[in-house]
């Protein structure tokens, strides 16, 4: 007859911490998780570091990089707090140097792409570039968040796609390693809509900056196609280390 008062009692006493902890999750539940930080790294088959993200450059003075958390995401945000409470766990994914070395082994074609910051050219190598849509001509492009080109684009609000033929093959490593001042020394270019278009690109393409989404450490470019010029030259394809002309 006894059991009965302890066990009421300590019921009660459970009920009411209940409430302090659904208090202290709510700020969790309620706030937005922020998106993280789309490619401009080196391209998969060039043995490279990282086109135009290497370690010293950040991004250009007076432009935000998408992905950064401001001082009230970083202090307040689900990365300080952790995942919600009841989250799946976190996916264990390959090692770093594994899916480089897989993934170099996609074949994909090589890109050069401009834009103008004040009166300079700027560019980078890139491979990360695909159709989207041909109702609306456009293209998707992935840079790296702390790029300059990046920044260069969406400060400007347009940009160029230009493929790279054999003939030009060399620009790949230029592009993507070298100088970025000195990117444009000797090649030749000739503005469209003010953006530089490369005189030897099979294809360019001249795009308005449309959508643009920050994913993990790179930032996905949606480019609205408003100029473009195509040739019959041979492309390079990227596949492993090496380069090689399609057909040949």
């Amino acid at each position: 007859m006894t059991t009965t008062p302890r066990e009421g009692k300590t019921m009660r006493t459970a009920h009411v911490t209940q409430s302090p902890l659904r208090t202290t999750r709510r700020p969790t539940e309620t706030r937005p998780v922020p998106g993280m930080p789309a490619h401009e790294a080196a391209p998969p088959g060039v043995p490279v570091s990282a086109p135009d993200v290497s370690a010293h450059e950040v991004s250009a003075p007076g432009v935000s990089t998408p992905g950064i958390p401001t001082p009230e995401s970083a202090t307040h945000g689900p990365s300080a707090q952790g995942p919600p409470p009841g989250s799946p766990p976190a996916p264990e994914l390959v090692p770093a140097e594994g899916f480089r070395q897989a993934i170099a082994k996609l074949p994909t074609g090589v890109t050069v792409l401009t834009t103008v910051t004040g009166d300079s050219p700027v560019g980078c190598t890139a491979n990360a570039v695909m159709s989207l849509s041909a109702d609306t001509p456009s293209v998707l492009v992935s840079l790296g968040s702390h790029s300059r080109t990046l920044a260069a684009i969406l400060d400007t609000g347009s940009f160029a796609v230009n493929t790279l033929s054999w003939s030009q093959r060399a620009l790949t490593r230029k592009f993507a390693s070298g100088s970025p001042a000195e990117r444009f020394d000797g090649v030749p270019w000739q503005p469209e809509r003010r953006i530089p278009v490369l005189s030897a690109a099979g294809v360019a393409l001249v795009c308005e900056v449309g959508d643009t989404a920050a994913l993990l450490d790179h930032t996905v470019v949606v480019g609205k196609v408003v100029w473009l010029r195509h040739t019959n030259e041979a492309p390079t394809v990227l596949y492993g280390r090496e380069q090689y002309p399609l057909g040949a």
